[in-house]
């Protein structure tokens, strides 16, 4: 019993004797700066290369412009086109009195984003471009498919446009069925 409690004595002077030599080496020569690359500063502090490389998000979502429906009043078909983006604006018939109407979106991108938004706009003829729009709501550009339904819209004919849309867009569409 003895001969444990000497041992068990002699084990816990030993860490102690350790711990000290170790903070007297740590604070024996002043504070010493390591930069996180592991390479010692004479007093300032080395930033880490960093790459900014962007990690490849694989392939874009691919989004399916639906086909025309009987009534349907606008659409806008977005494609990449080279380094720029098309835009083809397809009118369809006035808006009925009384008749309400759903709106469809989607946007494919290479990076999921926020802040495409489309717009309803007047498309009387001289109006079209003028003005504030007569409806506009954000929607995601992540390849689902975003839906405003029981949307009443004055009587005549009204054009869709989206905007915002990303530099890496491949495909949106926006249209304006009745329900």
């Amino acid at each position: 019993m003895r001969q444990r409690r000497v041992v068990q004595g002699v084990i816990a002077a030993s860490a102690g004797m350790v711990a000290t030599a170790l903070l007297a080496g740590c604070t024996s020569g002043g504070p010493t700066v390591v930069s996180p690359t592991g390479r010692v500063s004479g007093g300032s502090v080395a930033t880490p290369e960093v790459s900014l490389t962007p990690i490849d998000p694989g392939p874009p979502p691919v989004v399916t412009v639906p086909g025309r429906v009987a009534g349907e009043v606008a659409r806008v078909v977005v494609t990449r086109q080279g380094a720029g983006k098309a835009f083809r604006n397809v009118p369809g018939v006035p808006v009925a009195e009384g008749r309400t109407y759903t709106v469809e979106v989607a946007c494919a991108a290479g990076r999921p984003s926020t802040g495409t938004s489309y717009a309803v706009y007047d498309a009387a003829p001289g109006t079209w471009g003028h003005g504030e729009p007569l409806y506009s709501r954000p929607f995601p550009c992540d390849g689902s498919v975003q839906r405003t339904a029981h949307l009443g819209l004055p009587a005549g004919k009204v054009q869709i446009d989206v905007r915002g849309l990303p530099g890496d867009a491949v495909t949106a569409y926006a249209l304006i069925r009745p329900e």
